[in-house]
């Protein structure tokens, strides 16, 4: 019933009629919105700030690195080793962000030393962003839908052109003088008294001279829009005897997010564990380079899902394909650097690269957040209905391992609609649906749409069946977006009129991405080619 398949035309009407619902018996706010905090600055903070300031608002976007971009920032320096393996339990707010004044702020200057150093990798760190990344979705799909790319830029094109490219949006539409950069969202707090969102700072000045200006204040809003991306912790599984590993050979392992160069690797025997995308850029980049490349794939090569058995068919033919790791100790136990597998063969490496993904505890949020285990998850994912969330707490956030779990249409939190989520789905998506969310969240925030009340918002999310399947690549877009359209556009027609509709995706989407996927393949191979190339010519 959950994954039941739906037709357009059924989603046009269910979606009326709960935009209807929601004209009927709408969520009343407090007050009018008019101070809106964004965090991030990336693909879906971005449109937000935009959207938002469009329909009158005061904003103020919130970014911890010196530039927008997000995850496509790129900076030679990796981020500092994650915890290995990820600790169930999120590192504790900073003491300073509770004192931080709101009026004027508290500043201290410091030497660079490598201390500080540290500090500003754990506040400020680099993005997983490594040097010969290519983006993986076509960049004539991966646009917002008003702002194209050049129509001469390749379909896959370097890191380079897609930082290139929100840079020229936010310059378009005047979108930096929102910026505060280099600061970092320490805490985000519900003031119950006046019913506003206080915001902890904290911004860091690096100075040529080496000295680094720390300043720490807080901001308050009547709003606020969470936009800071899903690539936010790196995970790394408990696997048997991992913990005693990592501490003999603390060199040894690393996250992705921290890998950079193939050259770093030259000549050292690797391991790559997981199988998606980010595991087989991984080993395709250290072809040429590692003298060995073994990857640890979890189940079968061959998957149900097209899109990653497309991208699996580039896994090199030198690369040695391993089970799940039973336990980084030998068959009795000893922790000697071999890594044992389930099909009880074993292996010595130089170096083993994690691909296992990312969390994301929005912690941030404080005791806001509400953690839900995946074995929960995994218990309610056939379940209809969904689960209630209409007894949790007034404005806090029950968090899967990834993403906000009591929203509205992917967005609004229901236990308090004036915090918002841009850029959190459930499946992948590009920066066209972080559009469609950011318009979504000005319109309601404004008062040209409404939100049903919470009892119905609680009630349509748990009876909510997207009518699409994870497998489909392109096609699920249109559904995935109509709900909004249909209720962002009966709301204007009720409410303002004169506001502009929005629209799905043009005729021919599906047809140019599939068209996408048959040339993907032989581009991408001369994309790794010529890369290699370039690296090779390089160090000779």
């Amino acid at each position: 019933m959950k994954h039941e398949k739906k037709t357009l035309e059924e989603t046009v009407q269910l979606s009326l009629a709960e935009a209807e619902e929601a004209l009927k018996h709408p969520f009343v706010f407090k007050k009018p919105i008019k101070n809106v905090a964004v965090i991030g600055a990336g693909p879906s903070g971005l449109p937000s700030a935009r959207h938002l300031r469009d329909a009158g608002m005061n904003v103020r976007v919130f970014e911890r690195k010196s530039d927008v971009g997000g995850i496509w920032n790129y900076s030679d320096t990796a981020p500092l080793k994650p915890k290995i393996p990820t600790s169930r339990v999120s590192r504790a707010i900073d003491p300073e962000a509770f004192t931080a004044p709101l009026e004027g702020r508290d500043k201290k200057t410091v030497e660079m030393t490598p201390e500080t150093q540290k500090l500003l990798l754990r506040k400020c760190p680099p993005t997983a962003c490594y040097r010969d990344l290519y983006n993986n979705t076509s960049v004539h799909l991966f646009n917002y839908p008003d702002f194209p790319y050049p129509k001469d830029t390749p379909h896959w094109a370097p890191h380079t052109i897609t930082k290139e490219y929100f840079q020229r949006y936010a310059k378009e539409f005047d979108l930096l003088p929102l910026i505060e950069f280099n600061t970092c969202v320490e805490l985000v707090a519900k003031n119950k008294e006046n019913d506003t969102w206080e915001v902890s700072l904290c911004k860091f000045d690096v100075y040529p001279s080496g000295l680094v200006r720390v300043s720490r204040w807080k901001e308050t809003f009547d709003a606020v829009v969470g936009a800071s991306g899903l690539h936010q912790e790196p995970f790394v599984p408990d696997i048997k005897d991992l913990t005693a590993w990592n501490k003999m050979w603390p060199d040894k392992a690393s996250h992705s997010q921290q890998y950079r160069r193939p050259e770093d690797f030259k000549d050292k025997d690797v391991l790559v564990v997981g199988g998606a995308i980010s595991a087989v850029d991984v080993v395709r980049g250290l072809e040429g380079f590692a003298k060995s490349i073994t990857m640890s794939i979890d189940g079968p090569v061959e998957t149900p899902f097209y899109i990653l058995n497309l991208i699996r068919s580039k896994i090199p033919e030198s690369v040695v394909i391993k089970p799940n790791i039973a336990a980084f100790s030998d068959a009795d136990g000893n922790v000697d650097g071999t890594i044992l597998f389930t099909d009880d063969s074993t292996l010595q490496v130089d170096h083993v690269i994690f691909c296992t993904g990312f969390i994301n505890r929005l912690k941030y949020l404080g005791d806001l957040v509400i953690r839900k285990e995946e074995e929960e998850l995994e218990k309610e994912k056939d379940v209809f209905p969904g689960p209630s969330y209409a007894n949790v707490p007034e404005s806090h956030v029950v968090v899967s391992s990834k993403f906000p779990l009591n929203v509205y249409r992917e967005v609004f939190v229901m236990s308090d609609p004036t915090l918002a989520f841009v850029g959190f789905p459930p499946y992948f998506s590009t920066p066209s649906h972080f559009d469609t969310h950011a318009r979504t969240v000005a319109r309601v925030w404004s008062g040209n749409a409404k939100l049903p009340n919470a009892q119905l918002m609680d009630k349509f999310t748990s009876e909510f069946v997207s009518g699409i399947s994870p497998l489909e690549i392109f096609h699920a877009d249109r559904q995935r977006r109509e709900p909004f359209i249909q209720w962002i556009n009966h709301h204007a027609a009720a409410l303002n009129p004169d506001l502009p509709k929005l629209e799905n995706y043009p005729a021919d989407y599906e047809e140019r991405g599939d068209y996408t996927m048959t040339i993907w393949s032989a581009i991408s191979d001369e994309n790794v080619a010529a890369t290699k190339k370039r690296v090779q010519e390089s160090l000779a």
